[in-house]
C-alpha cells in the first residue's frame, strides 16, 4: 500500500482555512511513502506557499517515519515567514500522534466527532 500526496480534485468537502493551501494524503504514510510527502512539503515551502493544510483524514497507516515526515513538514512550514501548518485528521492519526507524544506540536482540525 503507498500513500498518495495529491491536490484536491473535485468538490471538497469543507474549504481549506483561509489563506492556506491544503494538501491531501491518501492511503499508508510509513517509511516507503514518506519522502513523497516530504518533497511535496519543500516544493510548496520553495515556491512561496508557507501555509499548509495537511489532511491527513484519509491515512489508512502511520508509522515513526510518517510522523517524522509530518514533523518535518511543520519545521520545514515553520521556517518560513508567516509558515504555519494545520492536520485534519482522523482517529488513527490522533492515536499515533497522542502515542508518540508529539500531537501538542500541532494545530489539529479533527471535525465532528472527534
Amino acid at each position: 500500500m503507498s500513500a498518495v500526496v495529491s491536490e484536491p480534485v473535485g468538490p471538497v468537502t469543507a474549504p481549506p482555512r483561509e489563506g492556506l493551501e491544503r494538501l491531501h494524503v491518501f492511503g499508508a504514510l510509513t517509511a516507503a511513502t514518506a519522502s513523497a510527502l516530504r518533497a511535496r512539503v519543500r516544493d510548496a515551502a520553495g515556491h512561496g506557499r508557507a501555509r499548509m493544510e495537511l489532511d491527513l483524514q484519509a491515512v489508512t497507516a502511520l508509522d515513526a517515519a510518517g510522523v517524522a515526515a509530518v514533523l518535518d513538514a511543520r519545521r520545514v512550514l515553520e521556517a518560513q515567514t508567516g509558515g504555519t501548518l494545520v492536520l485534519r485528521t482522523n482517529g488513527l492519526v490522533c492515536r499515533a500522534l497522542r502515542t508518540t507524544r508529539t500531537i501538542s506540536s500541532f494545530a489539529l482540525w479533527t471535525g465532528p466527532g472527534m
